[in-house]
C-alpha cells in the first residue's frame, strides 16, 4: 500500500510539473520578475557587469548578496528559469514517450523522426541552458593580461605560454569622416600559444578570438590607438577565459538547428502532400 501510495505520488508530481499551465504561469511570472528587474538593471550597470568577468557563482557571493534590493529580481529569474526547464524537459519526455510508444502508426520510419523534431529542439534548449549554466558557476577567467610584443606570459591552469609575435594596428589614411585622420580603425594581433604537447599560431582581433582548448583568448583594448607624434608602447589588453560550458551549448546549437531544418522539412512534405491530394481531388 505504501509502495503504491508513492508511486501515485510521483506521478502526480510529475504530471504537474509537466503541465502547460504551469509554464503559462512561469512565463508570466518570468515577464514581471523582468519587468521589477529592468529599473536596477538600467540604473545601477555596475553591479551586473561584473558576472561576465566573474562568473555568477563568485558574483553570487559579493555583489549579489551585498546589494540584494537590486539583485533579488536576478536571483529569482535564475530560479523561474530552473522551473522551466525542468517542466519542458517532463514535457517533452512525457510526449516523446507517446510517439515512441504509437511509433508504429507512421507510414514510413523518416516520418516518426520527422515528427521528433520539436522535441529535438527543446532538448536542445535545455542542453543549451545547461551549458550556461555550467560556464557561469564553473568558467575561469584572466583578467588584466597585458602582452607586450616580443614578450611571453605563463598561464598555470591550464598549463601553457602565450607570446604576441606582430601586432597590426591599421590607422584611418583619409580626410571623409571628421575627427577620424590618424585614428586606428582595425587591430590584429599574431598569438603564439603553447604548451608541453602542442602549439599554435593564430590572429587575434575584436571579433575574432582564438581558441585553444579549453581556453579561449579575447581581445579587450590596445594601444597606441592613433598614430605619429611621440613614439609609443605598443601592447594588447586581452581576457582570456577556461570555459567548460562551451561544449554543450555549441552541441545544443547544432542540434537545435538540425531540428529545426527537420521541422521545416515536415511542414514542406506535408503541404505538398496536400497539394497534390487537393489536385487530385479536383481532377475527379
Amino acid at each position: 500500500m505504501a509502495g503504491g501510495a508513492l508511486v501515485k505520488i510521483v506521478h502526480t508530481m510529475w504530471f504537474f510539473c509537466g503541465h502547460i499551465h504551469l509554464t503559462l504561469v512561469i512565463i508570466g511570472l518570468m515577464m514581471v520578475d523582468l519587468f521589477v528587474g529592468y529599473h536596477p538593471l538600467k540604473h545601477h550597470p555596475e553591479l551586473f557587469a561584473p558576472i561576465n568577468d566573474m562568473g555568477f557563482y563568485k558574483w553570487s557571493m559579493t555583489y549579489g548578496v551585498h546589494y540584494l534590493k537590486h539583485t533579488a529580481w536576478l536571483f529569482i529569474l535564475v530560479g523561474l528559469l530552473a522551473s522551466l526547464s525542468i517542466n519542458t524537459f517532463v514535457c517533452t519526455t512525457h510526449r516523446m514517450t507517446k510517439l515512441i510508444k504509437h511509433r508504429s502508426s507512421f507510414s514510413t520510419p523518416i516520418q516518426f523522426l520527422f515528427r521528433l523534431s520539436p522535441h529535438i529542439m527543446h532538448y536542445s534548449m535545455l542542453l543549451m541552458f545547461l551549458g550556461y549554466l555550467i560556464s557561469y558557476l564553473g568558467a575561469g577567467t584572466h583578467m588584466g593580461k597585458v602582452l607586450l610584443p616580443g614578450i611571453s606570459i605563463s598561464l598555470s591552469s591550464p598549463a601553457c605560454t602565450i607570446t604576441l609575435k606582430k601586432l597590426d594596428i591599421d590607422y584611418y589614411r583619409g580626410d571623409r569622416i571628421a575627427h577620424m585622420e590618424k585614428r586606428a580603425i582595425n587591430v590584429k594581433a599574431v598569438i603564439e600559444i603553447k604548451n608541453d604537447h602542442r602549439q599554435k599560431h593564430a590572429t587575434l582581433g575584436f571579433n575574432q578570438p582564438i581558441y585553444f582548448s579549453p581556453i579561449s583568448i579575447h581581445l579587450k583594448d590596445f594601444a597606441p590607438k592613433t598614430s605619429g607624434g611621440m613614439e609609443r608602447r605598443r601592447f594588447i589588453h586581452v581576457i582570456i577565459k577556461n570555459d567548460p560550458g562551451k561544449y554543450y551549448y555549441f552541441v545544443g546549437m547544432l542540434c537545435f538547428t538540425l531540428g529545426l531544418f527537420m521541422y521545416l522539412w515536415e511542414k514542406k512534405v506535408k503541404k505538398g502532400e496536400f497539394k497534390v491530394s487537393h489536385g487530385q481531388k479536383t481532377n475527379k
